[in-house]
This record gives C-alpha cells, sequence and structure tokens, in this order.
C-alpha cells in the first residue's frame, strides 16, 4: 500500500473500485436469468442514484470513478441479458432515484 501524509491510503479510490468491480461481477454471475439481472442492476442504480443526490452539491471524480468500476464489473459479468440493456437500466435506476430524492418523496436520513 502507498501511504501518503497522516496515515492515509492515496489511492483509496482505485482499491474501492476495484473491490466493486468484483462485486459487482459476481453479483451478475449470481442472476439466473436476465430478467433478474436486470432488476439487481436496476436497484444498484438506485443506490447510485442515492449518492449521487447525497454528494451533488460536491461531487467528485472519485464518487463517478467508484460507480463506474462496479457498473464496468456488472457489465463484464453479465452472462444473460443484453450488456446496454444493463447499462440502460442502471442509469434509470440512477436517475430516478436522484428524481424522487431531489423532489422530496424519499426522505434519507444521514447519521
Amino acid at each position: 500500500m502507498i501511504v501518503g501524509k497522516k496515515g492515509m491510503w492515496r489511492n483509496w479510490v482505485e482499491i474501492l473500485a476495484f473491490f466493486l468491480l468484483i462485486i459487482g461481477f459476481f453479483l451478475s454471475l449470481s442472476a439466473p436469468s436476465a430478467f433478474l439481472s436486470y432488476i439487481i442492476v436496476f436497484l444498484c442504480g438506485m443506490v447510485a442514484g442515492r449518492l449521487w443526490y447525497q454528494q451533488r452539491k460536491n461531487l467528485k471524480f472519485s464518487w463517478l470513478m467508484i460507480i463506474m468500476g462496479f457498473l464496468f464489473g456488472y457489465v463484464l459479468g453479465t452472462y444473460y441479458g443484453n450488456r446496454k440493456i444493463v447499462v440502460i437500466m442502471f442509469l434509470l435506476g440512477m436517475i430516478l432515484s436522484y428524481y424522487v430524492h431531489d423532489k422530496k418523496y424519499i426522505k434519507s436520513a444521514e447519521y
């Protein structure tokens, strides 16, 4: 590990993105059908949309890289279904979740 000032990891973004790439890959392999794969990636997109909403004031490239790492891993592991539909479902889930949080239909508690 490369350790910078005060013991913090300098490349935490790459490590987390790679970890989520692996999780996305195995999560997509565990889906036994295309429909279930689309539902899973849609729900993961909704989680990413909530993160996008929480970070809307100061969204940095590092968060986008982490989200795209997961999506890339999921697309790589997609066996059933169309990869373009997987990306579209992820983006639709992300946009829908952001919209629902923005219109205050869902209120998220932050700890």
